[in-house]
């Protein structure tokens, strides 16, 4: 199994283009997969410049409707238009962040699930998109691992609700034939927080070893210098990371640089940046 990063907020190449956004290219099992699309068409743009055919892929993960991972399934889908999409099915709630006097949507509405309905395959809670490859929401919620994170909220009436990320999900992928070999964890932002999220692969896979965790961990904002969340938050889920038996975590895209570099204290080698045009193998 390969992941390859197409675009996150660092590329490793002049030559790539890099955005505050997310979109993994997957090559398993004789198949290429998306995990994310990015914030624009500039992903696609990527994969050509890496010589990935871009053009053959079968399937696209959304792990939440947010711009930063779904704003270039227009350009995904031009080219591959008999694609399966998977999302959860709370992600056709119209979602919102307030700016200023007004509110804006922070991902796709009602014409997207309309236009690709064809394509979608809305799940709940679980999903399979092929033998060893799997999509779980999270199932545990202890409060002091969620992403304090708030800014999101849906309409009851004229009446602004939090919204709780049940649009999320995350990858569950085994590279190897036999299970126990272990599995790789691969997730948007961890919303729902990234402990809670072993948590619930702990025991609907008890036993097995998690080779890696990847993802962004939500640490930062539009200013990657920057944390979005109290620094302790920062250094209590990094904490529980290193004595999670995770054997690396390779964090990106809203993790940011000083979340990136709180984490690495803690971490040391076992955590590394996964930029743009970067690779890893299983």
């Amino acid at each position: 199994m390969k992941i390859i990063c197409l675009i996150e907020n660092t590329a490793v190449d002049e030559k790539l283009f890099n955005e505050d956004g997310m979109s993994l290219f997957v090559e398993y099992g004789g198949r290429n997969y998306l995990i994310d699309t990015g914030l624009t068409g500039k992903a696609v743009d990527n994969a050509r410049r890496m010589r990935l055919p871009i053009d053959k892929v079968d399937a696209v993960v959304i792990t939440h409707n947010h711009a930063a991972h779904i704003g270039g399934i227009e350009s995904v889908m031009r080219l591959n238009p008999r694609a399966e999409i998977y999302m959860r099915a709370a992600a056709q709630n119209e979602v919102f962040r307030k700016s200023g006097l007004f509110k804006t949507p922070v991902g796709e509405g009602k014409q997207f699930f309309k236009k690709y309905a064809e394509n979608l395959i809305l799940f709940n809670s679980f999903s399979e998109v092929c033998e060893g490859f799997y999509l779980a929401s999270c199932e545990n919620f202890e409060e002091k691992n969620l992403n304090p994170d708030r800014s999101c909220f849906i309409m009851d009436g004229k009446k602004a609700v939090p919204f709780d990320h049940s649009d999320e999900s995350f990858a569950v992928i085994f590279p190897k034939k036999r299970k126990a070999e272990g599995l790789v964890l691969v997730g948007g932002c961890f919303h729902c927080g990234v402990m809670n999220m072993m948590e619930t692969v702990s025991r609907r896979w008890s036993g097995i070893p998690i080779l890696a965790v990847i993802g962004g961990f939500h640490f930062s904002g539009s200013n990657p210098k920057t944390l979005n969340c109290p620094a302790e938050y920062v250094i209590s889920q990094a904490r529980s990371l290193k004595y999670s038996g995770a054997e690396r975590i390779y964090a990106c895209h809203c993790t940011g640089f000083k979340g990136f570099d709180t984490m690495d204290e803690i971490l040391g080698d076992r955590l590394m940046y996964f930029g743009g045009g970067e690779a890893l193998e299983f």
